[in-house]
């Protein structure tokens, strides 16, 4: 298993450890960024892709407190294009 160094954030949701884990395990850093307490109608755990930078996706994190967002940077095609089958629309 494939171990990141944490940053100074490490409040993540339950919800979203597990899909947070995936993307670790597949070589993706995960840079949280703000969190909103907002209600929204994604299931707690849902990611979903806003759009693609050439480092990676931006995106929103849904959990049961509200909104995270979020950026996943990938570092070669290979786990971009798992990321996107995975959470893309």
């Amino acid at each position: 298993m494939l171990t990141m160094a944490k940053g100074r954030h490490q409040s993540t949701p339950k919800e979203l450890k597990k899909n947070f884990a995936w993307l670790e395990n597949y070589g993706a850093k995960i840079i949280i960024g703000i969190s909103e307490c907002a209600r929204h109608k994604y299931s707690p755990g849902t990611i979903k892709l806003l759009r693609e930078t050439p480092a990676g996706f931006k995106a929103n994190a849904y959990s049961g407190n509200g909104i995270m967002n979020i950026f996943i940077v990938t570092k070669t095609p290979e786990i971009r294009d798992l990321v996107k089958e995975k959470w893309g629309s």
